[in-house]
């Protein structure tokens, strides 16, 4: 038979089926020979979990004929099939699979967590993190004008995450060239889809956000196929995405010794009589659209490849164990001095002004938020940028932090340098996964093939009754997270030259601003934190404290507002015969010990004023610090000034007490030296 288009695109998805199957089942067993008489899920060359996906290959196939190496495609934990489907390297894909310093990721990433650059595919092993990872690329393709689209994964159990709910919102909304692909295999481990949701079909939930929704049922590769190719067509043209949701199933376990207790014995033997691979096998001969001897080539070629993969996989040396600490962090190269003296502004001003400037210079810069845009930020962060840069670049967001935060992952992957703004840092908590397990980590689980130039600036503080889910000052948590880098500026002129670098950096940054030093109208402020600001682009350095008053007897250091406390209680100190010395942190991570350490050490006294909580804080990790490099030469203890590991109260004399200030910093001096 003369074969068509449509054939030869067909013999290229049985094709990858076939290759998928053979890859999956080389894989398990050599997963299983290592773990024999007993399963230890450490042992043998390949550690950890494995979650197979032979059986769901027709959810992927597709893409081996319909997507370009410019379109991304996020996964999920299950992802090997997604992989081989969308031409990652499965050399390296394998020798990642074994911990391998040849793999995608130097050994880093493992089988949860593979990225191929070249071919933009990435998962995680996060459930419902493939879906806002999938908006920030396909936003990306969108404002650069491309046809480029992306493509998001998940299980049925990831359904019935919020992120997934609101990344269809905002993938409708925004019109978003994205395709969403759900395997319904059934199991959510060991939940049964019938158990997890009322509805028929998970297509139906496309209805409620305004998009096509498709239901593909008993797993069959070309009516997926046919289903893929229209919603391709749509999402390149600009109509935007579409939900595909197949029926599918994985013929193994949730994970590899995977006891498997939940499902009845003869359901998977019913399922594979029904094999896809075997029916489409069937029907290409009988079509005569391949012939025997091109069925057995096929065959062959796959594991011919696939041999070639895993002998590739065992030649490669391992990583050595201080190959850990590398590609922590993407290298940074900016550094820019102002040249004129300027003039004053108040913080809030000087935040804007940066962006501003950043977003003038970089066209990849843009900032999502909520309220950010004609209203200019409820904290004033995009004050007139909306005006002046549209509303494609100051982006509205409806209130999915999830969705629009984890949508920086994307961007960023893509190329962009996007400004996200969490309104409090208390709200953290509904976005937290993104942050801490994607926007964090992506640049090491890749290998250091990925950057992750993000910034998230966030409102912190106490101390205008607003009690304790908008009054927080979480540095520590940020700050404990591997990946991110946090700052702190106190002054109008650290505000811009902070922020400038925040966007320039390849590293996300969580830029935390306290709002009593914003120098709004309507919230009081110290007068010491207007400074000026020079009209031009210029950075500070992240990383490095400022000496905001040099002194002899003591180092007081705050960070954000309680360096103004600081400064006052030095004054007052003053008078005392206390000359004390105030550092300025700017930066908790990277965290400036060096400084901190040379000030105690001439000092021989040390108080950290911090309004984050008491425990596990970073009062205490500078203490930690100053003790252990000064041990034997204080001449006092170190002390500290927090909050107490109480929720912040609402009435005033509760809150005056809670909070650190100016007096509780002088009393406690006063107190260590008398002692």
């Amino acid at each position: 038979m003369e074969k068509s288009e449509e054939n030869e695109d067909l013999i290229t998805i049985y094709s990858t089926m076939i290759k998928i199957r053979k890859y999956e089942e080389k894989l398990r067993d050599i997963y299983l020979s290592d773990k024999k008489p007993l399963f230890n899920i450490a042992a043998g060359k390949i550690p950890g979990e494995m979650h197979l996906s032979a059986g769901q290959e027709p959810s992927a196939a597709w893409m081996s004929v319909l997507l370009r190496n410019d379109d991304f495609v996020y996964s999920t934990h299950r992802p090997h099939h997604t992989a081989i489907a969308k031409g990652v390297d499965l050399n390296r894909m394998t020798a990642e699979i074994m911990g391998k310093h040849g793999g995608l990721s130097k050994g880093k990433g493992g089988h949860m967590h593979i990225f191929d650059k070249k071919v933009n595919f990435a998962c995680a092993g996060i459930v419902g993190s493939s879906f806002p990872s999938a908006l920030g690329a396909a936003l990306a393709s969108k404002l650069d004008g491309k046809d480029s689209i992306a493509v998001a994964f998940g299980g049925d159990g990831s359904l019935n995450q919020g992120m997934f709910l609101e990344s269809l919102n905002l993938a409708s909304l925004w019109k978003l060239p994205v395709i969403f692909v759900i395997e319904n295999n059934d199991w959510a481990i060991s939940v049964e889809t019938k158990d997890s949701t009322p509805l028929k079909n998970d297509a139906i939930r496309a209805d409620g956000f305004g998009m096509p929704g498709v239901y593909i049922e008993n797993n069959d590769p070309v009516k997926m196929y046919k289903a893929a190719e229209k919603a391709v067509k749509r999402a390149r043209s600009g109509e935007g995405p579409t939900l595909i949701a197949i029926d599918t199933y994985r013929y193994y376990g949730h994970f590899e010794g995977d006891p498997e207790v939940y499902r009845p014995k003869d359901q998977v033997k019913e399922l594979l009589a029904k094999d896809p691979i075997k029916i489409m096998e069937s029907d290409l001969l009988k079509k005569g659209i391949i012939s025997k001897d091109e069925d057995d080539r096929i065959n062959n070629s796959a594991m011919e490849e696939i041999s070639q993969a895993f002998a590739f996989a065992e030649d490669s040396p391992l990583p050595v164990g201080s190959d850990s600490m590398d590609d922590v962090y993407a290298p940074v190269d900016y550094s820019i001095e102002p040249t004129t003296k300027g003039r004053k502004l108040p913080v809030y001003m000087a935040i804007s002004e940066a962006i501003s400037q950043e977003m003038e210079g970089n066209k990849d810069v843009l900032y999502m938020g909520e309220d950010v845009g004609k209203y200019g930020g409820i904290f004033g962060a995009t004050t007139g940028l909306f005006k002046k840069f549209g509303a494609e670049r100051i982006r509205d967001t409806p209130i999915s932090e999830s969705a629009f935060i984890g949508s920086a992952a994307g961007l960023a992957a893509a190329g962009k340098r996007p400004i996200v703004e969490l309104m409090f840092s208390d709200f953290v908590g509904v976005t937290l996964d993104p942050i801490m397990n994607q926007i964090a980590k992506n640049h090491y689980m890749s290998g250091g093939t990925v950057n992750m130039p993000v910034v998230i600036t966030t409102a912190v503080g106490g101390g205008y009754g607003d009690a304790a889910q908008h009054s927080q000052t979480l540095y520590s948590l940020f700050g404990h997270l591997p990946g991110l880098k946090v700052v702190v500026p106190s002054n109008s002129y650290d505000a811009k030259g902070l922020m400038v670098s925040a966007i320039k950096d390849n590293n996300p940054v969580v830029y935390m601003f306290h709002k009593g030093l914003l120098g709004l109208p309507w919230m009081p402020y110290p007068q010491s934190t207007v400074t000026e600001v020079p009209e031009e682009e210029y950075t500070v350095p992240i990383g490095k404290a400022r000496i905001a008053r040099e002194g002899k007897d003591i180092t007081i250091i705050g960070i954000g507002a309680t360096v103004h406390m600081a400064m006052e209680a030095a004054m007052e100190l003053e008078e005392n015969g206390i000359n004390a010395e105030v550092i300025d942190l700017r930066s908790i991570k990277p965290l400036d010990t060096d400084t901190v350490i040379r000030s105690v050490g001439k000092t021989g006294s040390l108080l950290v004023a911090d309004e984050d909580y008491a425990a596990f804080g970073l009062a205490s990790e500078i203490t930690s610090a100053v003790s252990h490099a000064l041990f034997g030469k204080l001449d006092k203890a170190p002390e500290s000034i927090v909050s107490p590991d109480v929720p912040v109260p609402y009435s005033q004399p509760m809150e005056k007490y809670w909070l650190p200030d100016t007096q509780k910093i002088v009393n406690r001096v006063m107190e260590m030296f008398k002692k």
